[in-house]
């Protein structure tokens, strides 16, 4: 079987005060059916705007789909009218947005926000919608949804507007599901109980899940398979056991070693807490190559000219490195 959600190429540009930049530049990745891809990557490395352009929401006039395709289900959205997005766009493909106390509209309850999408895509009358907006409030376990169906966003705790917007996302039984930053803001305890309440969702309805998160604990703990993500471009993917065991590119083990190393009993010793020096680039000042080399301690003069191939690493494992092309050549420029 093909993939359910398949990206090839996507290259998006926003017209900004230094010209036109390439925000997306040839992503590539797919999901299948019950499956969990994780997308990791600092602020700013284009994971919410691959998000953004799978569900048709790239920000009009400034924002533009400058190439490649997004098949959902063997259909190219990128093709679709807005019409079309409409009728995909929270009924089979749903999203998870970061923030659910700017997401939901203060003046509507959560009831009326949840049944709306019911309503506009299953076609169920209004007392139908109460009655399945009830059972998806009490399917992310809302206790006494027949009450709290009728409040507001405001009279929730961070963690239950976090599941209210499961809920809405789910109410149509969507084929995808995109989480973008899913716990923001969240305690760790909250944290596990949303992880959990997606993970039963995944294993009862199939729903295919995009994670896109800066946490490495829960692609550990979520994610079949990962995508690491930096300036817009793909630079490493493979099973999630093979990424966190077996990194391959430079940026994706400088991820993993800015984990908090906790060692306790006999000899234990603390050991300071890593970085990654530098930040991100800004995306109109990037150059032909790799626009991780001046971040990277491992970078050859190739690395500044020209923007590596993806290499095979393993079964399903690729990363786009110079060094895995030419490992005697390896040394710091």
């Amino acid at each position: 079987m093909g993939a359910l959600l398949e990206i090839e190429n996507l290259q998006v540009e926003f017209d900004t005060w230094e010209g036109r930049v390439r925000v997306l530049d040839g992503v590539s990745l797919s999901v299948n059916a019950g499956e969990t891809l994780g997308i990791v990557g600092e602020s700013g490395c284009g994971k919410s705007m691959t998000a953004l352009a799978i569900m048709g929401l790239v920000p009009r006039p400034a924002g533009h789909v400058t190439g490649g395709s997004v098949r959902f289900d063997g259909e190219d959205l990128l093709k679709a009218n807005e019409a079309r997005l409409r009728e995909v766009r929270g009924h089979r493909i749903a999203m998870i947005f970061q923030e659910p106390m700017t997401s939901l509209n203060p003046v509507f309850t959560v009831g009326d926000q949840v049944a709306e999408a019911a309503r506009l895509h299953l076609g169920l009358t209004a007392a139908q919608a109460r009655r399945r907006t009830i059972e998806m409030l009490k399917a992310v376990h809302i206790p006494e949804a027949e009450r709290r169906i009728d409040e507001y966003p405001h009279q929730f705790s961070g963690g239950m507007r976090q599941r209210v917007m499961i809920a809405m996302a789910l109410v149509c039984e969507p084929q995808v599901l995109i989480a973008d930053e899913p716990t923001t803001a969240l305690d760790v305890t909250v944290q596990a109980q949303i992880f959990d309440l997606l993970q039963e969702l995944r294993d009862t309805r199939g729903t295919a899940i995009v994670l896109i998160t800066h946490d490495m604990g829960a692609i550990a703990e979520m994610a079949d398979r990962v995508v690491v993500m930096y300036a817009g471009r793909k630079v490493e993917e493979g099973a999630v056991e093979r990424i966190l065991g077996e990194p391959a590119h430079p940026y994706t083990r400088g991820l993993l070693a800015c984990r908090p190393q906790l060692k306790l009993g006999p000899g234990a010793v603390r050991t300071a807490l890593q970085e990654i020096p530098g930040v991100v680039p800004p995306l109109h000042l990037l150059g032909r190559g790799c626009a991780f080399a001046e971040r990277c301690g491992e970078a050859m003069p190739r690395c500044r000219e020209q923007f590596p191939g993806e290499s095979e690493v393993g079964p399903g494992h690729r990363a786009s490195c110079w060094l895995l092309e030419a490992p005697e050549g390896r040394r710091a420029a």
